[in-house]
This record gives structure tokens, sequence and C-alpha cells, in this order.
């Protein structure tokens, strides 16, 4: 176990295998890597736990903490930095709190993991997350975007990391990754291996217009079978899922903060279960969905962006950095 309060003394750039050409755009961006790890150690560690899970049947839940965790925990609503962005985004979110009539919201659009739950729900919800949060940290991956980039600053983020401690949750090399390890892996040279001849189960929400073209490119990408569970849009983590007696190789989930109430009651499956989020809409619009670092990997990069740069890149200039 490791103190949860030395996490942020091991900065270092992150640079992810696969995904070299896009670090043209930026700058330098820093993550922290638990007990003295070098980032290739870290990605490394990860990537083999999760292959040995797969090709071996074995549990191995992977839960993503971001800029819709941080909110829903700390109660602080990050803003992307600029002051036009910022103006932009209080407009929108005086405009969402009307039309959904909650104060709180995590990050996405409606139908696409845009969940509101009313205020007075929140102590319940925290106190049923923090009881999933630690059964994920025992027995799988928390991948948090724990960075010197985003809407939320260090401060904000050493308040989640407070609540984890607060909770029994500590994190070390064995259950703590970075965000961008999942997409990375998903995204990059690997996502060929992962997917092709594997039984999968996706849980996300059904949207005819997304569902119809996820469920064709996942077959394109060979996977030998398809299984959806559709849930809410809007109230994931108070869905509740059957039970599920078939047997997969591997579970990709979408469902924003409450893809940690759907991972825990699929905790009896053994194979991956992955917090996917985004990338299940990546897989859908491949040709759409190009708005995110490490989506695109050096293998399609020059046919994705032959001459414009991301409209990413501003995001991860050094002028943009939080310091601890």
């Amino acid at each position: 176990m490791m103190n949860n309060d030395k996490l942020f003394e091991n900065p270092q750039k992150l640079s992810l295998p696969g995904f070299q050409k896009q670090e043209k755009y930026v700058d330098r961006m820093v993550v922290y890597p638990p007990e003295g790890l070098t980032v290739e150690e870290w990605y490394a560690d990860f990537r083999k736990r999760f292959f040995d899970a797969l090709e071996n049947n074995r549990k191995f839940p992977v839960f993503r903490s971001s800029h819709g965790e941080f909110g829903f925990i700390t109660g602080v609503v990050g803003a992307p930095p600029g002051w036009k962005p910022k103006i932009r985004y209080i407009f929108s979110r005086v405009y969402r709190i009307l039309m959904f009539q909650s104060l709180f919201y995590s990050s996405g659009v409606p139908g696409h993991g845009y969940e509101t739950y009313k205020q007075w729900r929140l102590p319940a919800l925290r106190r049923k997350f923090a009881k999933q949060m630690k059964w994920i940290a025992e027995n799988g991956v928390h991948c948090i975007y724990f960075s010197d980039r985003g809407a939320y600053r260090i401060k904000t983020q050493k308040k989640y990391l407070k609540w984890l401690n607060k909770n029994g949750i500590f994190l070390n090399r064995a259950n703590y990754a970075h965000m961008y390890f999942v997409y990375a892996l998903l995204n990059g040279y690997d996502r060929y291996t992962i997917f092709k001849g594997r039984r999968l189960l996706v849980v996300s929400s059904d949207q005819p217009a997304r569902t119809r073209p996820l469920i064709e490119n996942l077959k394109k990408m060979g996977v030998l079978s398809v299984d959806f569970i559709s849930i809410s849009p809007g109230r994931s983590m108070e869905d509740y899922i059957e039970p599920v007696t078939k047997e997969f190789d591997l579970c990709i989930v979408g469902a924003g903060v409450g893809a940690a109430n759907v991972i825990y009651q699929l905790r009896d499956l053994n194979c991956p279960i992955i917090d996917a989020g985004f990338i299940i809409d990546r897989i859908a619009y491949p040709d759409k969905i190009k708005s995110r670092i490490y989506t695109i990997g050096d293998d399609i990069w020059d046919t994705v962006f032959p001459d414009n740069t991301p409209e990413w890149a501003k995001a991860f200039s050094d002028k943009l950095a939080f310091k601890n």
C-alpha cells in the first residue's frame, strides 16, 4: 500500500507506444506514475496484466476517473482554460441546468452518458460509488486523469485523491494507471489482437443511430460475437442489470460516472471489464470522431490528419499546464 499523499511526487512526461506522431502537437503532458516507475514501465505493466486476463479468462475490472468523476466527488465544476472557452462553458452550464433541472451533470451530451442526478441524491450515490470503487481497487485498476492538463487544477485532483484515501481506496502499482492507458490500448496497434475472435459484451445506452454501426464495425474488426445490454443514457448510477449467465472474453462499458455501478454488477464475469466510454463512439463513428488525444494511432494518423492540426492541440500547450 502506498501513501496517496505522495502520489504527485513522481512527475513524468506522458509518452505511449504507437502514438508518437501526435506528440508534435503536445508540448509536454505531465503524469504521475506510482512507486518510482517510469511511464514506460507503468504502461507495460498495465498492458501485460490486461492481456493476461484477456487470454486466460480472468477477472480484470478497469474504471476511468476524469472530469465527470472529479466533479461528482468534489462538487467543483471544471471549466476549460482560456477566457472565451470559459464564457461558452458558463452559458452552456446554465442552459443545461435549466434543461435538465439538475445542479450536477457529468461530461457528455444527452444520449451519450450525460448523467443528471438531483442534488439531494448525491450523498447516497457517493457512498454507493465509494463501495464500488473500493471493490474495483481490490480486483482491478483505476485509470485516473491525474495530469497537468485539463479543466481541473492539481489542487482539485488532490481533493479527489483525498476522498479516495478517506474511503480506504489506496493506489499502488497494482491498481492505479493513467486514463489514457485505456485509450492507447484500445485505439492503438493492439486493437486488432484485442477484438479479433472475441466474444464481446457491450453495455451502454442503446441509440439505434450508434448501436447499428457500432456492431457492424466491431464485426469488421473480427469480433466473434457481440451481445448488447442497454442502460439509461442519464441515470446509469441507478440502473439495475439482470444477472449475466453467458461467458464472454471481453466487456466494454460506456456509462459515464455510472460505469462503476455497471462494472460492480458484472463482477462475476471472468474477463476484462473495461470502462471504454468515448471509445465506443470512436468505434461506431471512425470517420467522425477525432477530437481527443490518444484516439488516432500512428498507423492511421496521416490518413485522418493529412493537412490539419488536431482540434485538441491548443489544450495541450505548455502555457495551459497546471502546477502542483
